[in-house]
């Protein structure tokens, strides 16, 4: 076993090369390329992998609150209490941003605000994008301007013992977890 954890911790990104890639699916919302890959040990083996863009999600908080949404969500086939975020269009990040703070004005009709970068991660193993994670402090709140379709409930969850709340009381995504968990910590901190 010792050996093995050695000869993983050597491992480096320009040991494994990129062959090929084709695309197997791709829809509106998803796509799956299938990429020949030469290993380090010089073997040739297929791996598939989910086709995603970044995502910039939004965590306004407010007099010891996060402002969250819940939404029904076809995944899960259940109603979802999540941070609004949007997909990155650029790979610019003030671009990004704008994006993101769009959507926070039509979701939850938010407006200004600071926005400081609390956590980027990549989406899975199997799954191309990352995900970064913004609190947004001192905005207004105005209208908001959903579509139709857009049927969610914006709520307002105590920042101390969120991880809990959500936990036991609401559907939510493991990025949801981390971020409430992180959102205490920082909280404890600067209360």
């Amino acid at each position: 076993m010792r050996c093995i954890l050695l000869s993983l911790m050597k491992l480096k990104n320009d040991s494994f090369k990129i062959l090929g890639r084709k695309t197997l699916y791709k829809s509106v919302k998803l796509q799956i390329d299938r990429a020949k890959i030469q290993l380090p040990n010089g073997n040739i083996d297929k791996w598939d992998v989910n086709v995603l863009p970044s995502f910039y999600f939004g965590v306004p908080t407010v007099d010891g609150k996060v402002i969250m949404t819940r939404e029904w969500r076809l995944g899960p086939n259940k109603v979802l209490t999540q941070f609004t975020g949007t997909r990155c269009v650029s790979d610019n990040e003030n671009k990004n941003l704008g994006e993101l703070k769009r959507e926070l004005k039509e979701e939850l009709g938010l407006e200004g605000g600071k926005y400081i970068s609390q956590i980027t991660f990549a989406w899975g193993f199997r799954t191309t994008g990352n995900v970064t994670y913004y609190t947004v402090e001192g905005f207004k709140i105005g209208k908001t301007s959903r579509d139709e379709n857009e049927i969610q409930e914006i709520i307002k969850l105590p920042i101390k013992g969120l991880f809990d709340e959500l936990l036991k009381n609401h559907v939510i995504t493991s990025d949801t977890l981390l971020v409430a968990k992180l959102l205490e910590e920082r909280y404890k901190k600067h209360s």
